[in-house]
C-alpha cells in the first residue's frame, strides 16, 4: 500500500512548485546582490576619479607656496640659527607633518569597498536562516 498522495488545488501548490518558486525567487536576490555591489563598485571608482583629478588641478599651487612658505620661515629662524639649521629645523617639520597627514589619510582606506553589500547579503542569510526555522525573517534596518 502506498502512503496517500496530497492533491494539488489551486490555493494549495505542491512541493514541486514550491522549489521552483524558491529556486526562481533566490536566483532573482543574488542578482539584486549583484546589481547592489556593481552600483557600490561604480560610485566608489567616480568618487575616487572626482578625488584625483581635484588633487592633480590644486597641487602644483599648494607646492609652490608650500616651498615659499617653507623658505621664509627658514630665512626667519635664521636669525636666532645657522642657515643650516634653520632649513634642517624646517625640513623635521615638514617630514613629521608629512608622516602625520600619511597616517590620517590611510584610515580612510580601511571601510571595506563593499560593506553595503556584505551587510545585505548578512540580511538576506539571517531572513533564510530564520524563514527555516520559522522565525521572524527580518530585523529592522539600522542605517549609518
Amino acid at each position: 500500500m502506498t502512503a496517500p498522495r496530497a492533491h494539488r488545488t489551486p490555493d494549495r501548490p505542491g512541493a514541486a512548485d514550491l522549489l521552483v518558486q524558491l529556486a526562481s525567487d533566490l536566483g532573482h536576490l543574488v542578482a539584486q546582490h549583484v546589481a547592489l555591489a556593481k552600483l557600490e563598485l561604480g560610485e566608489s571608482a567616480r568618487r575616487a576619479g572626482i578625488g584625483v583629478a581635484q588633487i592633480a588641478a590644486c597641487a602644483p599651487l599648494v607646492l609652490v607656496g608650500y616651498a615659499f612658505l617653507n623658505a621664509a620661515l627658514a630665512l626667519a629662524l635664521a636669525r636666532w640659527l645657522s642657515l643650516a639649521g634653520s632649513v634642517a629645523l624646517v625640513g623635521a617639520l615638514n617630514v613629521a607633518g608629512g608622516v602625520i597627514g600619511v597616517v590620517t589619510a590611510a584610515r580612510a582606506f580601511r571601510r571595506p569597498v563593499l560593506d553595503d553589500s556584505v551587510v545585505e547579503l548578512e540580511r538576506t542569510a539571517r531572513a533564510l536562516t530564520a524563514a527555516r526555522s520559522n522565525r521572524p525573517a527580518l530585523e529592522p534596518r539600522h542605517d549609518r
